[in-house]
């Protein structure tokens, strides 16, 4: 008796790994970098290695381990937090300490509002009170009255005011990572240190 060639076809396909769902290797070469990782961050976090479209989360704080790497991954931080900016951690040495500061997504908010509503009245009214003035110097119309006047200088005030306190206040919450060598904690790799 032949066996057809399709059930032979079909025979060893279900005999592949791929049909009995065995993992597929990953593409990425193996790390050839190792450090020890100390993170200080003031919230609770995961640290992320990214390689090309691949990442996987190596850490999470608190964190005191050795971590392997490839010199040219970078890094990121992942929480409850605005995301900081890609950072690499090969050039701090074998011992690695991360100081993370949390950023607040409403300050982040009202810092860029502020600084959009604040610099929209700022231009606007200064636009219109210098165009009243001009107007009244040159003698068009019937002048405009000095309380509309008065009004655009408040509100362009209003506006230079809040833009002021806006800008710091978007520059202040957003999440900033520091990288540096750790050499103070050699005697101490069992310590955590996580501020809440």
């Amino acid at each position: 008796m032949r066996l057809h060639p399709l059930l032979l076809g079909l025979a060893f396909l279900l005999g592949s790994p791929y049909a009995r769902g065995d993992d597929a290797p990953d593409p990425r070469p193996t790390p050839t970098a190792e450090a020890f990782v100390h993170i200080e961050s003031d919230a609770p976090l995961s640290l992320r290695r990214n390689v090309g479209r691949f990442g996987d989360v190596v850490c999470t704080a608190p964190c005191d381990r050795i971590i392997r790497f490839d010199p040219a991954d970078r890094f990121s931080v992942e929480g409850t937090f605005p995301s900081a900016p890609l950072f690499s951690i090969g050039a701090a040495g074998p011992r690695v300490r991360l100081r993370v500061d949390t950023g607040s997504h409403a300050g982040l908010y009202t810092g860029g509002v502020l600084t959009v509503l604040g610099g929209g009245a700022a231009v606007m009214s200064g636009v219109i009170f210098v165009l009243a003035a001009v107007g009244d110097a040159l003698g068009s119309g019937d002048g405009v009255e000095d309380g509309i006047k008065y009004g655009c200088l408040g509100a362009a005030i209003g506006g230079g005011v809040a833009m002021a306190v806006g800008i710091p206040l978007f520059v202040l919450s957003n999440t900033t990572v520091e990288v540096r060598p750790d050499p103070v904690r050699g005697a101490a790799s069992g310590m955590v240190t996580v501020r809440f």
